[in-house]
């Protein structure tokens, strides 16, 4: 099923690559390179490409740093507050990502958003979270690094149940701090997870699109257009399917990279254990 779902799909979608096939077309005519000298030549893609790297990385940073800040207050919590804040702090990761797309986009828009309300109330002018100068690329990276960084959350709250409290025990009667507890003891038992959270939320962030879709649409203009939105448009809205394919290979490419990161870091782990 996995090869019927998934790799002959890719491989029908490789073959599409090398000809000019339309979306409701019924033929199709190779045309070799075409569609890859198109994309390497076109400077929107090239812009996309950037900016998905660019927003790929400080996404996956922000999951990680935030979900290792949940985990760690969620540890330090007795058991009745514990389950209570979980389910406060995991609920974004819950949501469906278009339903959290429309709350950020109400709490952000300049026009009749929260934000916006609050801050006329109060005298002051923000600036337009969604168009203006920089603030569209933090708002997409705030909003899709709240959305998710539960997905890191759970990964290290289970790594630090796992911790055996021996060894904080003889690190306190060694006399250290809870600073060096947490490089000496903590830190070591945090490497493998953090490496598989890097590899599965590079890969997963490198396909988002339901939110940022729902934020931006890739706008204003194309300022924030990402890979995955200039594939719905370029397949959708241009019609041109070998076209958003070949966008596709770029796209699974770097997902499969997140992924030879993951392996390695299995293999990484199988071998503490050897």
């Amino acid at each position: 099923m996995f090869i019927l779902l998934f790799y002959i799909p890719i491989i029908q979608g490789i073959f599409l690559t090398f000809t000019n096939a339309t979306l409701g077309g019924t033929s199709y005519q190779f045309v070799g390179l075409d569609n890859y000298v198109w994309m390497l030549s076109n400077d929107l893609f090239v812009f996309a490409l950037g900016w998905t790297m660019a927003f790929v990385f400080s996404v996956t940073a922000l999951q990680l740093v935030i979900g290792l800040m949940a985990a760690l207050l969620l540890n330090e919590l007795r058991s009745g507050l514990k389950e209570t804040f979980s389910a406060v702090l995991m609920s974004p990761y819950f949501s469906a990502p278009l339903a959290g797309g429309v709350i950020w986009f109400w709490f952000l828009n300049s026009d009749f958003g929260l934000l916006a309300k609050v801050a006329s109330d109060l005298g002051m002018t923000l600036p337009a979270f969604l168009a203006d100068g920089f603030w569209p690329y933090v708002s997409l990276i705030v909003a899709q690094a709240w959305h998710d960084y539960a997905y890191a959350a759970i990964i290290y709250g289970a790594a630090l149940a796992s911790v055996p409290s021996a060894q904080y025990e003889a690190a306190a009667l060694d006399g250290a701090g809870r600073l060096r507890r947490f490089r000496d003891v903590t830190l070591p038992h945090l490497l493998i997870p953090t490496v598989i959270i890097l590899a599965l939320r590079t890969a997963w962030n490198v396909a988002e699109f339901a939110q940022p879709f729902e934020l931006t649409g890739g706008g204003p203009g194309t300022r924030t257009m990402l890979l995955s939105i200039l594939t719905y448009r370029t397949a959708f809205v241009n019609l041109s399917f070998a076209r958003a394919f070949s966008i596709g290979v770029v796209m699974i490419l770097l997902a499969m990279f997140a992924g030879i990161v993951y392996v390695n870091a299995i293999r990484q782990e199988e071998q503490l254990y050897v």
